[in-house]
């Protein structure tokens, strides 16, 4: 009965885990084991854009051309990812002088707009007490 008590008391004290979801994220499409894949997580469209503020950040290490990544304890909410493959490990999105990516890109929805950055409406998801699973496919030019 003292067990039973002590359950109870433990999930009363602790219900904002219990309220907390995962996104559980699987990108594809690399061109090369070199570098990390840097991916963001954003919880606002201002932010996505401007590609500041992000819930979490994460750089993997890339293996056969895949990354695997998790992001734990999310409040319930809309997030949008933003990825890409950061070939030299500089920690920024390589562009040539026109300003298009030299390095694959990818967002959680996989809405890549030809001519524009992906856009937060476009890649949105929910994440709500539960676990969201992405699969993301880079575009490389």
């Amino acid at each position: 009965m003292k067990y039973l008590i002590a359950a109870l008391l433990c999930l009363m004290l602790h219900p904002a885990s219990a309220q907390q979801g995962r996104v559980q994220v699987v990108i594809k499409g690399f061109t090369s084991d070199k570098g990390v894949c840097q991916a963001c997580l954003f919880n606002n469209a201002e932010n996505f854009q401007a590609g500041k503020n992000a819930v979490s950040c994460a750089a993997v290490t890339i293996r056969n051309r895949t990354v695997s990544m998790v992001f734990d304890a999310l409040p319930d909410g809309a997030y949008a990812l933003l990825v890409f493959h950061d070939e030299n490990s500089n920690k920024k999105l390589d562009k040539n002088f026109l300003g298009i990516p030299r390095e694959g890109y990818g967002a959680s929805l996989n809405q890549l707009p030809f001519a524009a950055a992906p856009g937060f409406d476009d890649n949105k998801f929910t994440v709500k007490h539960s676990t969201v699973f992405l699969t993301i496919r880079l575009r490389n030019l």
